[in-house]
């Protein structure tokens, strides 16, 4: 598959996990693919939108910090930051999938580390669109777009854990737990490897 094959599937999907979700969670339900092969199709691309905006943006255009005003970080400063962030970031996804998988049982659902990790990839994909408004210091804010996620993960956890649609909410509650912890956690390696 060549890269603009790649990219109009990727579009395609994130398209229809945006605007369809529920029949888009059937779907996927039903997609026999692997964790390596969500990774590589799908994982590796939207999640380099973060660190590539905010490496950009940080350089180009730069960040307020405090009392000393706008600051731009070096190329190369910024550049390992954003690898970092960037590697970080690949495994704390499965982390949180695994995580999700163990708490299936306690809302009558099924530990399925695959299907888990399915809701929690799919899931993240307005998180990772939303970062591209990292680009411009003005937009930033606009990343609050990624708060869509939150949704996408209510309407696909009773399928994609087996759990009871009763308890959608509080173990959508726990997985935006999971997920603020998990993002604490990254933000806080990622200051201590490559502080700005």
């Amino acid at each position: 598959m060549d890269i603009k094959e790649r990219a109009r599937d990727i579009a395609e999907r994130a398209k229809r996990i945006i605007l369809s979700p529920k029949s888009e969670w059937a779907a996927i339900e039903a997609e026999p693919i692997t964790v390596r092969e969500i990774y590589l199709n799908y994982v590796v691309y939207l999640a380099a939108i973060p660190a590539v905006a905010n490496f950009l943006g940080n350089w180009l255009f730069g960040f307020a910090r405090g009392s000393d005003g706008v600051v731009h970080t070096t190329f190369f400063g910024g550049l390992w930051r954003a690898l970092a962030q960037y590697g970080l970031g690949l495994p704390l996804i499965y982390l949180v999938a695994i995580a999700i998988s163990r708490l299936a049982p306690s809302f009558e659902g099924k530990s399925d580390d695959l299907r888990a990790f399915k809701l929690v990839a799919f899931s993240y994909t307005p998180i990772w669109l939303a970062e591209i408004f990292g680009l411009v210091p003005g937009l930033r804010w606009l990343d609050v777009l990624g708060l869509y996620a939150v949704y996408l993960f209510y309407v696909g956890v009773a399928r994609m854990t087996r759990s009871k649609d009763e308890y959608a909410d509080v173990y959508t509650a726990a997985g935006v737990g999971l997920g603020i912890a998990a993002a604490f956690l990254h933000g806080a390696f990622i200051h201590l490897i490559a502080p700005l």
